[in-house]
This record gives C-alpha cells, structure tokens and sequence, in this order.
C-alpha cells in the first residue's frame, strides 16, 4: 500500500503540460507520470461535466505549477488505485475530485483519498460537490465524515440536473 502526492516540478521555459510531472512516495523517491495518465483515469466525468477538458487541462495542470493544486494518487504495486485532486489556496480548501478505480472499489480506497485530503488542505470539512448521479454513490461516506449539505443547485452544470454543495462555509 502506497501513498503518494504529486506536484508539479519547476517551470522550465518549454514545458508539455501533459508529460511534465511527477509524484513522490512519502518515503522520499520520486517517480514520473503523465499529466495525461491521470486525465485518462478520471475523464469518465466529462459524462457529469460538460466542460471537464476545460477545467482540468485550463485550471487544474497549471495550477499545479502555481502549487494551489494537487494530486492524490493511491497505489497499490505498481497500480494507481485511486486518485483526488485538491485545491488549496487563501480562499478555499477543496476537494475536487476523488475517483477509486473500479478493480479497487471498496476496498479503503476512498478513505485513504479522504484523509490524505484533509491531511493537505489541513481540514476535516472540505469544500466539495457532487453531481445527483453520483450522490448516493457518496453519500454514506459524507455521513461518515460529517459533511453538511449546504446548497444544491439546478443547472449549474447541465439543464435540469442538481449539484449538492458540502461544507461551503467550513473553515
């Protein structure tokens, strides 16, 4: 069982957004991946964000760079298991994806994810939402935490759909 934390390595002049980074073993190695291996992993949430390419190529890679996001990756061997991505800057503290590969469902997964969260953004209540499809699929571990459900709203991001808001005004 491994976790791990991945950043963006310094700006060079030229640099691909795509091959650019890498991640390290909390014991100290640092290992390489792709900005692209992970989109691969998480993009099936194109189907509850129309504009996910946008976000994650336009706001998440380079927010790597300005170190106000980051990437949570689980491994087990040589596997990515699960994986979160983070944003913690003066204003918000939020999880903003978390996805657990199928194979390694129900497993701890999720919670190792969870914990490591708020072990980076130094909060037991972060910021985050989910889509209506996905909510039940969440909802036991927000109760396990504690979450509040703050506001939902309608159509945000597709017509007559609901995004459920926890834990906006959590500090």
């Amino acid at each position: 069982m491994e976790s791990v934390l991945i950043k963006r390595q310094g700006v060079k002049p030229k640099y691909n957004l795509l091959t650019d980074y890498s991640y390290r073993q909390f014991s100290g190695n640092c290992y390489y991946i792709k900005g692209i291996e992970i989109y691969n992993l998480i993009k099936e949430a194109k189907l509850y964000y129309p504009k996910f390419d946008l976000w994650y190529f336009g706001k998440v890679l380079p927010g790597l760079s300005f170190q106000n996001r980051k990437f949570l990756i689980e491994k087990r061997d040589t596997d990515i298991a699960g994986i979160a991505i983070i944003k913690h800057s003066l204003n918000e503290k939020k999880l903003c994806t978390l996805r657990v590969i199928d194979n390694y469902q129900n497993r701890g997964i999720g919670i190792k994810l969870f914990e490591r969260a708020f072990e980076e953004l130094e909060t037991d209540k972060p910021f985050l939402t989910v889509s209506e499809e996905k909510y039940e699929q969440f909802k036991r571990i927000f109760d396990y935490y504690g979450f509040k459900m703050t506001s939902k709203k309608k159509g945000l991001y597709r017509k007559d759909k609901y995004e459920y808001f926890f834990n906006e005004f959590s500090k």
